[in-house]
């Protein structure tokens, strides 16, 4: 496909998709979110899911409360945060008590350290004003050794103890590159639930979907996209939560057509955003032949363009 060509198909498909948005009846606000089951678990959660890294890198405390109570009048219970993500946990803290029954709530431990992951975990907990979290993931699982992880003294050991101790209900792996740990650790059949890289670009680049994807239905894995957009970035000086932003509705029917995903994960900055994700969540349809055979051409030359973008790929 020639530069011309693919810049007037790419203007295509974001009309096409805006099109088809204010053309169609979509979903009201208050319609019900669909659920689907996130593997082993057994939990019914949404099939779209409130990730809070822009929450707490870009929005002010009062910003962060408005959009978790539309997220919660719009049927977006599935809250994922880390202690990375700048004032993300505490932000959750100022609201979480009003509403914790109705949320289900993830975080992330960055170490392959027993000992370290408990004080993680502790601390989230205390920031988070909750007693509970309902699924956390070894973070960043392509920076450790599978063995350190899985053996003695490792994460996994430490997150055991946690859910001995209560404070954690189920266990996960999350990670952007080196899809080849990911499936490593999660072929241990230890771990309920992995969240990966899945979008219409990156998997001509880490191709989680046929790497780690196919492990996790082995072993029942629950399995959750993120990066559904690409990585957050800055548009004309102001925040954009990802590369596909503007092709949002093909990007996450592309996350939600993929065979035994629970759940897509997208961050937003604003209201009007989450809105949107929430409409296309709730009127979903299927990717036609068409869509796909596009969005697949498109994405391949987009993914020579990003290259690696977030880590080896391998």
């Amino acid at each position: 496909m020639s530069e011309v060509k693919r810049r007037s198909f790419l203007k295509w498909l974001s009309g096409a998709a805006l099109a088809w948005f204010e053309k169609e009846n979509l979903a009201a606000p208050k319609d019900p979110m669909p659920k689907r089951v996130l593997g082993r678990t057994g939990v019914e959660v949404p099939v779209l899911g409130l990730g809070f890294g822009p929450i707490g890198t870009g929005l002010s405390e009062k910003e962060a409360i408005e959009l978790m109570e539309a997220a919660i009048e719009l049927g977006v219970t599935y809250w994922d945060a880390a202690p990375s993500y700048g004032r993300a946990q505490e932000y959750i803290g100022k609201f979480l008590p009003k509403v914790r029954d109705k949320v289900f709530l993830v975080s992330k431990v960055a170490t392959d350290d027993a000992k370290r992951a408990l004080e993680i975990i502790e601390q989230s907990l205390k920031t988070m004003k909750t007693d509970r979290i309902d699924l956390v993931h070894v973070h960043n699982i392509g920076d450790f050794s599978p063995d350190r992880v899985l053996g003695k003294g490792g994460a996994l050991e430490g997150l055991r103890e946690a859910q001995k101790r209560g404070w954690v209900k189920f266990i996960g792996v999350s990670g952007h590159y080196r899809p080849s740990i990911m499936a490593k650790v999660i072929d241990s059949g230890e771990f309920d639930v992995v969240m990966c890289v899945l979008n219409f670009v990156d998997r001509f680049t880490y191709d989680f979907e046929n790497k780690v994807l196919p492990v996790a239905r082995k072993h029942k894995v629950g399995i959750v996209a993120m990066k559904v957009f690409g990585a957050p970035q800055k548009t004309y000086g102001s925040p954009n939560p990802g590369k596909l932003a503007s092709y949002a509705d093909l990007a996450i029917r592309y996350a939600l057509d993929l065979p035994d995903v629970a759940c897509a994960v997208v961050g937003v900055f604003t209201i009007d955003e989450l809105k949107r994700n929430a409409a296309i969540a709730k009127s979903r349809r299927a990717l036609t032949k068409f869509e796909l055979r596009k969005i697949a051409e498109v994405g391949r030359e987009l993914s020579q363009k990003w290259g690696a973008h977030f880590g080896e790929p391998n």
